[in-house]
């Protein structure tokens, strides 16, 4: 091996190395940075869930306030409950198009199915399913005059809505609030780190393929300093050559002469191959 090409093997070498060396930084950096919870909310703020109760009675509305306020200090979960109340659903819909609007949504909306004399609560939870695709509700009504099967068809999807007939004990309340907003954290958490992930992933493809073109590029620099040595080498050398095959006190060189030639010839055919196979692979 020349050491022009012992050196450019070495340019390469250590361009892959560092490649892989990035790779894994960026990696382990976008890793730790989700074990930390960075990226999303702080680590007060990650214990903390918002629940909307919606009611036209008070007394209704008392008993969640009553029943979720500073729960946490009493050792009934591990999360604070930051409770809103409201008597209709526009205000309901209103109350959650400005949490979406803040970048501070609700966890869980207990909803009444009956609020005169405004819209009614599926109507209500209509329009939050739009403002809000994540939110968990719960539909609370002495009356059970509405097919669920309706109320699932309206407020998607299943596996976020749940039922509850009044009278209820405070401790459901409670117990839905703590299980339901858990799982509205978790889901948080998990699109937080799938985010995470494909940014982590977007900024790997885009170090691969600056990589990339710096590879093209010292592959290209490697083959012109090849070109240009080898060009001037035959320049030199092939006169010099051809000089002493015509010097009769050496014929019996002459052999000699013309493989020396016939190598600086292939030297330079196969350069010029090199550059045509590097210029089509570019393209």
């Amino acid at each position: 091996m020349t050491p022009l090409r012992s050196q450019t093997a070495q340019v390469g070498f250590f361009a892959h190395d560092a490649q892989k060396r990035l790779n894994k930084a960026i990696l382990a950096r976008n890793t730790a940075r989700l074990l930390k919870g960075e990226g999303g909310m702080d680590r007060n703020s990650l214990r903390r869930l918002r629940i909307l109760a919606v009611d036209d009675e008070q007394i209704m509305l008392d008993l969640y306030r009553d029943a979720l306020f500073r729960l946490a200090d009493h050792g009934g979960t591990e999360y604070e409950f930051e409770v809103m109340l409201r008597k209709q659903g526009d205000e309901a819909v209103e109350a959650v198009r400005k949490a979406k609007d803040e970048e501070d949504p609700f966890a869980v909306i207990f909803l009444d199915l009956r609020l005169p004399p405004g819209p009614d609560g599926i109507w209500a939870g209509e329009q939050i399913r739009n403002l809000d695709p994540y939110v968990n509700f719960v539909i609370v009504t002495g009356f059970f005059d509405v097919d669920p099967r309706e109320i699932a068809a309206r407020i998607p999807p299943e596996d976020k809505l749940l039922y509850v007939q009044k009278p209820f004990h405070v401790q459901e309340i409670r117990q839905f609030a703590s299980s339901l907003g858990a799982k509205w954290h978790s889901e948080h958490l998990l699109r937080k780190a799938k985010l995470e992930l494909e940014n982590a992933n977007n900024q790997l493809l885009e170090t691969n393929n600056a990589l990339s073109v710096l590879a093209r590029n010292l592959e290209r620099t490697r083959t012109e300093c090849e070109r240009r040595i080898i060009q001037r080498t035959r320049t030199a050398i092939m006169p010099v050559i051809e000089r002493l095959q015509q010097d009769r006190n050496l014929e019996r060189y002459r052999t000699d002469f013309e493989l020396l030639l016939s190598y600086v010839r292939d030297l330079t055919s196969d350069l010029a191959s090199a550059t045509i196979r590097s210029l089509i692979n570019e393209i």
